[in-house]
């Protein structure tokens, strides 16, 4: 067994390390203002809720994880899904990472909220209605990935920024609901 074949058998380890030190780094940078929960099962491809602490704001976020540079000397990370059902709401987010195992840390992170992902990335076409979205970026510089790019320091209030402009862009009309004990219609702001 190679040491890459090696290194696979155990991605599900390493993306919850990674998974970890993500939520760790958005709540020590952003001083309090964050919560982070994550779910009993991951079948929705969300790895993390981070929440505005003192209300209901929140983001879900998937994590990717390289562990070292693709064959092509590029930090890499893959998402595959349903062609029917490709999430693109404000409220979700993708971190990609690249971890240094011996240092145990993250030493390049990048935000991009999912439907900017999808615009950005290369994306292929594959059998039973899945599509490919690779995330490619060239180690020096890749003016399609920069602009995302932020330090440990930088995500707790990056992620504070995406939660509220998901939420600014989340105000609805009223809904209308039957008050059940008096028979009136009552207007509930969601």
């Amino acid at each position: 067994m190679t040491p890459s074949q090696r290194l696979h058998k155990n991605d599900k380890l390493w993306g919850a390390v990674a998974e970890a030190l993500v939520a760790a780094y958005a709540l020590i940078g952003a001083n309090g203002k964050l919560s982070s929960y994550r779910p009993f099962t991951d079948v929705d491809g969300k790895d993390i809720v981070i929440d505005l602490a003192g209300g209901f704001k929140d983001i879900y976020i998937q994590v990717k994880c390289a562990l070292g540079l693709n064959h092509d000397r590029r930090i890499g990370g893959t998402v595959r899904l349903h062609r029917d059902h490709v999430p693109s709401d404000a409220k979700f987010v993708y971190v990609f990472c690249l971890m240094d195992r011996r240092k145990m840390e993250l030493t390049r992170l990048w935000v991009v909220p999912a439907a900017m992902f999808y615009k950005r990335a290369y994306e292929t076409s594959l059998p039973k209605g899945m599509i490919q979205f690779n995330f490619d970026c060239r180690v020096a510089g890749d003016d399609r990935w920069d602009d995302f790019e932020v330090t440990r320091a930088e995500l707790g209030p990056r992620l504070v920024q995406l939660i509220s402009a998901a939420a600014d862009g989340r105000r609805r009309a009223p809904i209308a609901v039957v008050d059940e004990v008096a028979g009136r219609w009552v207007q509930i702001a969601a």
